[in-house]
């Protein structure tokens, strides 16, 4: 995937504002700062929040005459961090299918809450083998050890969730998760017995993870944080 001039741009602009405050960064604001219309900043932003790049939020608008009505707010995920910090994404980067990939994924973790993880997991553990690139297995990998985790207690979930999260690189945090979930698992697998596939899976998952560039890494870690979100 290239990533073109005017969308760096884009990016740039969103981190510096998000930076100074900490805050989510209304379009509006960033076409009056870049000199556009707003309506072309606000699909600009959109399109870089579907390719991974930014995040957005709705919020009530106060100082609105009716309140009530809300606004759309975009923030930087690391994915953009990575780019704007030079390391690009190559162009063997599958960006379409990432896309399907991890909105099909996502959907399933939220399924979670409804459905049999075991279901889940049988029907992940058919399709690792077929998949060739390493960014994709390493999310069903994920998706896979974060359906294994729902027959943990709650407080053993969140605990792996907030070590996780806080961990300033992408590649640690995607490491320490895969690391933390195993040693959970195992813990409790004389109450819920681990499949044996998972472990080999896993040094495939590790592997893997060493493939891919820093840009991909924060790309996967942004998809860790959906799908623990999703999956609580």
């Amino acid at each position: 995937m290239r990533i073109t001039r005017r969308r760096l741009d884009f990016l740039r602009k969103i981190k510096q504002l998000y930076e100074a405050t900490n805050l989510p960064v209304h379009y509006a604001r960033v076409a009056e700062l870049l000199g556009v219309n707003k309506w072309s900043a606000y699909e600009m932003l959109k399109t870089l929040e579907k390719e991974g790049f930014l995040t957005s939020q709705y919020e009530v608008n106060q100082g609105e005459k009716f309140p009530g009505r809300a606004m759309v707010l975009f923030a930087p995920t690391r994915m953009a961090e990575a780019v704007l910090s030079g390391q690009g994404l190559e162009e063997k980067f599958p960006g379409k299918e990432w896309r399907q990939v991890k909105q099909r994924l996502l959907s399933l973790c939220a399924e979670l809450k409804k459905s049999n993880p075991r279901e889940l997991i049988e029907q992940l553990m058919a399709e690792l083998p077929g998949l060739e690139h390493p960014l994709i297995f390493c999310a069903y990998m994920i998706t896979l050890l974060i359906a294994q985790l729902q027959t943990l207690s709650i407080m053993s979930r969140g605990l792996i969730k907030n070590v996780v999260l806080g961990a300033e690189k992408a590649e640690t945090g995607l490491a320490m998760f895969a690391g933390a979930a195993m040693g959970s698992m195992l813990k409790a697998a004389t109450q819920f017995p681990l499949p044996s596939q998972i472990v080999s899976h896993l040094h495939r998952f590790q592997d893997n993870l060493a493939e891919l560039n820093q840009s991909e890494q924060a790309l996967l870690m942004d998809f860790l944080e959906e799908a623990l979100e999703k999956a609580k």
